[in-house]
């Protein structure tokens, strides 16, 4: 004799192993979710961290190279007025800005759950910081220039050496100040800290 299917009692048991297995994966979902969000609000923090430091390097850095084209103008005016031109010296200092947070939120592929306007300013902000980078070693050629010419300092030669890296040094300047106003737009709307 053939045995009856229950069909009401096998589709509801169908139903339970549906429902159940669809929350189960809507929970994992939630829960990753939850992971990444919480994965990128502390990359962000470090990030935030990484450029708070690099700012307070970079502060110091400006003093000395305001001084620096300070200088630089001062003896540039004496030596093309045959005046008085004193002893040629400078104080640049160049910080090595650290990156490593960014890295770090990049390789684990938090960048993709912080937001995109966030994402836009970092990049700009990074930008800024690899333009002063690259400047900062323009800035180092100049200064061997300088160095191989410095026993001829009354030559026209030295002068154009000395404008030269005036030049570099005003570019690596003008990247500071423009990092030092993106960071601090940056921190002053995003800070979690202060929040």
């Amino acid at each position: 004799m053939a045995s009856k299917v229950d069909f009401r009692r096998a589709s509801f048991e169908f139903l339970s192993i549906v429902v159940a297995v669809v929350l189960a994966m809507a929970l994992t979902e939630w829960r990753q979710d939850a992971l990444n969000n919480r994965l990128a609000e502390k990359s962000l923090e470090n990030i935030i961290a990484e450029i708070k430091d690099n700012r307070e390097d970079l502060l110091l850095d400006s003093a000395k190279i305001t001084k620096d084209l300070i200088f630089m103008r001062g003896w540039i005016s004496a030596f093309e007025e045959k005046g008085e031109k004193g002893e040629f010296s400078l104080n640049f200092d160049y910080s090595f800005l650290n990156r490593a947070a960014l890295d770090v939120a990049i390789n684990n592929q938090s960048m993709t759950f912080i937001d995109f306007d966030i994402n836009m300013e970092l990049a700009e902000i990074y930008n800024t910081q690899e333009f002063y980078s690259t400047k900062a070693l323009d800035v180092f050629d100049a200064m061997s220039d300088l160095t191989t010419s410095t026993h001829h300092t009354e030559s026209p030669e030295f002068l154009a050496n000395v404008k030269g890296f005036q030049f570099q040094l005003g570019l690596v300047m003008g990247s500071i100040n423009a990092y030092l106003k993106e960071t601090q737009d940056f921190l002053k709307e995003h800070d979690l800290e202060s929040k």
